[in-house]
């Protein structure tokens, strides 16, 4: 099927570039796909894939960064390829040649990501049974649903490729109610976490997945939404006595994350992730004491390989916590 609808859009490329709505659905989708064909048997998919892809980037650039800060992603996961990789270098050090109105990938790390876009990596079937998991089974008897999802859609080695999107697709655009949220029905962040468990086999997916949760954290805003970053903030919480590697691994990531993820913007993201710790205490989603005590933990489980990464953030926190606490209601 993706083989002959790449065909299918080649063969009609003028029309598709007629499409401004498309372009960008297409290049999502496309650029979603290509990470999984790095193999030798479907090499040649992958060529034209990317030659479409590029293609469009380079022809239409402005109608693609439509997607929004996904598309930062997506590019990365594919930059080992010579063609994405020359595309960054122009992104990074010649935007204008992709557009006059391109003026850096700043402008491209602020704009958010339509939930569109997001959705459309979910087929229908996956979409109705995250949503009953998360607004219908309660929290203690999810079990035997987790493994009739799991039998059903992720018991294949390639399956698993899609729990990144599915981690997306959980922090992006399923916002339980407030009724959901006071009741006893499974939260958002134990799926996240039984998703994640589920990829710790494959330690590429794993980076991906782990990503797909945080990747709000890099380029929130003031204007962004909380429950975006709702989830990775509750599973590092709730895996603190219980699953403690959980918390430390998540923990050693978004460290490591902030200062390599993205070099030209890294005081962009710095600022960003403590804005979204800012916004978390500030809106009680856990208490400023167990924020403290994980980034404490994160810096006694690695020892000083990271202290200079999360030595910064612990500061920030304790102020922030000092802040709250002084300020009167």
């Amino acid at each position: 099927l993706v083989e002959s609808l790449l065909h299918l859009l080649l063969d009609n490329r003028s029309w598709l570039e007629s499409q401004p709505a498309l372009i960008d659905s297409v290049l999502y989708t496309y650029l979603s796909l290509i990470p999984s064909h790095f193999t030798a048997k479907l090499a040649a998919l992958r060529e034209q894939e990317t030659g479409l892809c590029v293609s469009l980037l380079r022809s239409k650039f402005m109608d693609c960064i439509q997607i929004g800060r996904d598309l930062i992603r997506l590019l990365q996961n594919v930059a080992r390829i010579p063609e994405f990789s020359e595309l960054w270098r122009d992104i990074l050090q010649f935007p204008e040649r992709l557009s006059p109105h391109f003026t850096g990938i700043l402008l491209l790390a602020t704009k958010r990501t339509s939930r569109r876009f997001i959705s459309g990596r979910i087929t229908p079937e996956l979409e109705i049974k995250l949503n009953f998991l998360l607004s219908k089974v309660k929290f203690g008897q999810h079990k035997k649903y987790q493994e009739w999802f799991q039998k059903k859609h992720l018991s294949s080695p390639e399956s698993l490729e899609m729990i990144p999107e599915l981690i997306r697709y959980i922090c992006c655009v399923i916002h339980p109610t407030n009724e959901i949220l006071g009741s006893d029905i499974l939260p958002r962040w134990a799926v996240v976490g039984w998703l994640l468990s589920l990829c710790q086999v494959n330690p590429v997916i794993s980076s991906f997945a782990k990503l797909a949760l945080f990747y709000d954290w890099l380029f929130y805003s003031e204007s962004d939404n909380i429950m975006n970053i709702e989830p990775g903030i509750l599973l590092m919480h709730h895996s603190l006595r219980s699953h403690h590697v959980m918390t430390a691994s998540l923990l050693d990531f978004i460290c490591r994350l902030i200062p390599s993820y993205c070099p030209a913007l890294d005081k962009t993201v710095e600022c960003s992730v403590k804005m979204a710790l800012t916004d978390i205490l500030q809106k009680g989603v856990v208490p400023y004491v167990v924020m403290i005590y994980m980034f404490i933990l994160c810096l006694l489980w690695y020892h000083y390989i990271w202290y200079y990464v999360c030595c910064p953030l612990v500061y920030i926190v304790l102020v922030l916590s000092t802040h709250c606490l002084t300020t009167p209601n």
